[in-house]
């Protein structure tokens, strides 16, 4: 979450300064029109003759991040700190292009010290959780996510994310219970439901895996991989028309989808559809599934 631009007019009397805020204005107003370009170009008037105007580098770092110029928006909240050490938010955006860049050190530096400035802060307490999460720093991501939810228990991304966190450390039954937080709090969530029915069918908890991803379905109709990961199940629990209605169903959405000609395949296979069956595992094949290929040379000939 990036800070918006700042919008301020000075009061002065003077006509170089009337100059100064008229360019402003025109950047400000460019910007809100999407014409980022134009909006640097005039914040750079700007600096050229005010060059301790720390608003007109912050607003031009970001719309240097609209323009995909990273490298330049960095450069310019570096300008701004070093004009004003104690200004939070540009330590946070910073940190925020480090980390899209990966350069997760100085990251976690810059979000430090901006939850140093202000202890409000709490997005940087979430991006530290998320990075640590990534460098497989688990016990460091989980202290984060607490010290975030502690201030914002009812935020639902950042409970989702410690779910996710929870799914890369294996640890599937404290998963579901944040997946559950998530749908508690958002009750149409068919990402949160499927995440669930996921790491319920990891623990073997059919039954609710399948409830889940019906769940998931219901919030999501063209959820295609809700649909493949029920038909999976059904197959193998030989509830092959099932199986075979929600392949049908991945089909309709990912008309390209050789996997789920495949499976779909093999469903009919076991209901004892075999010329079916082959139609299937030779479009497969013509997707470019080998193993479809290969499972049609064996048994479609």
């Amino acid at each position: 979450m990036l800070f918006l631009p700042v919008f301020i007019l000075f009061t002065s009397s003077l006509s170089f300064a009337q100059t100064v805020d008229e360019l402003f204005i025109s950047a400000f107003t460019k910007y809100q029109n999407k014409d980022y370009q134009g909006a640097v170009e005039d914040y750079t008037k700007v600096i050229a003759e005010k060059p301790d105007y720390g608003d007109a580098y912050f607003n031009r770092a970001i719309a240097f991040e609209q323009l995909k110029q990273n490298d330049k928006a960095i450069n310019d909240y570096t300008s701004l700190i070093a004009l004003q050490p104690n200004d939070a938010n540009a330590y946070f955006n910073r940190g925020m292009l480090y980390e899209a860049m990966e350069q997760y050190k100085i990251a976690l530096s810059d979000f430090n010290k901006s939850i140093e400035l202000n202890a409000e802060l709490t997005n940087a307490v979430y991006r530290k959780a998320i990075i640590y999460g990534q460098l497989g720093a688990d016990s460091l991501a989980l202290d984060n996510y607490f010290i975030y939810l502690a201030k914002n228990p009812d935020n639902v991304k950042v409970n989702f994310s410690l779910a996710q966190q929870y799914d890369r450390m294996e640890e599937y039954h404290s998963a579901i219970m944040y997946y559950t937080k998530v749908i508690q709090l958002d009750s149409g969530n068919a990402k949160a439901y499927f995440q669930r029915a996921y790491d319920n069918e990891l623990i073997m908890k059919k039954q609710k895996a399948i409830d889940d991803y019906t769940r998931a379905i219901k919030c999501d109709p063209k959820y295609s991989d809700a649909y493949f990961n029920r038909g999976f199940m059904y197959n193998e629990d030989y509830e092959f028309e099932k199986a075979i209605a929600d392949y049908t169903k991945v089909i309709e959405i990912e008309p390209k989808s050789s996997d789920a000609y495949y499976n779909r395949g093999l469903a009919k296979a076991n209901a004892g559809m075999k010329s079916d069956a082959c139609n299937d595992f030779m479009k497969a094949a013509e997707l470019g599934d080998k193993i479809a290929l290969k499972y049609y040379k064996l048994n479609c000939k």
